[in-house]
């Protein structure tokens, strides 16, 4: 099904480190840290409210969850994480892992790589020609739809100044058994986006690319593994066009 524009900028996940104590209904409070287990300043956290750690790695969130909620964690250097937060949740402890171990970092495009991405923008992507593609242009961006088979849930590439999944990718982390997420990198070192990908409950999978720095945006969701498969191929070729044209 496709999906409408979200102007959000997402960001942030996955292996957490909780510990939980019934009451503060002042809000979830805790600290973050390291691998080594030195506190980390500055670590920008996002749920409902926005907070940031101080010099000994401490932050309070104001709001006590009172029903599933997630919180995004990121800071660059450190690989971004967001957690599920249950009712009755006030206090956590979070590790994060040093960025470099995870991170994607996008190639340029070879100059002579056939690519169906539109033109004018940074960000191309390989769509084999044997795939059904269905293209929408508005003012404001540019959206493929392709096909892998009958009945299967398509793979949405989006290009824009301000597409992103946004609320569609919170909606699946929380009804995800499992999730994981890593920042997207340019061969210089900028962080331009973040990769999210998980299974539902019921097996299915999906994934989103996110990537606000180039201006585009990947995503797929309720897919069986094969469909998976063939759309990771996809969001995988992604690449950094040097000139836009």
């Amino acid at each position: 099904m496709c999906r409408t524009v979200w102007l959000l900028l997402f960001g942030a996940v996955i292996s957490w480190l909780p510990f939980t104590k019934q009451g503060g209904p002042e809000g979830v409070n805790g600290i973050v840290v390291s691998e080594d287990g030195a506190p980390i300043e500055g670590v920008r956290i996002f749920a409902k409210h926005a907070a940031t750690t101080d010099s000994v790695g401490r932050f309070e969130l104001p709001g006590f969850p009172t029903k599933d909620s997630v919180i995004y964690f990121q800071k660059e250097g450190f690989r971004p994480k967001a957690l599920v937060v249950k009712p009755g949740t006030a206090t956590m402890k979070v590790t994060l892992e040093d960025d470099s171990k995870t991170a994607w970092v996008l190639p340029l495009c070879e100059s002579k790589a056939t690519t169906t991405s539109p033109h004018g923008y940074e960000l191309r992507f390989v769509v084999p020609t044997n795939l059904k593609i269905r293209k929408i242009k508005d003012i404001d961006y540019q959206e493929y739809l392709v096909g892998f088979a009958s009945g299967t849930g398509l793979l949405q590439l989006w290009w824009g100044p301000l597409v992103s999944p946004g609320g569609t990718v919170e909606d699946l982390l929380l009804h995800s058994a499992t999730f994981e997420e890593r920042s997207i990198r340019r061969k210089s070192g900028e962080t331009v986006g973040y990769d999210t990908w998980g299974r539902t409950h019921d097996g299915t999978a999906w994934r989103s690319a996110d990537f606000p720095g180039l201006s585009g945006s990947a995503i797929y969701e309720d897919v069986s593994t094969e469909a998976a498969t063939a759309y990771d191929r996809i969001i995988n070729s992604a690449c950094q066009f040097a000139q836009v044209r």
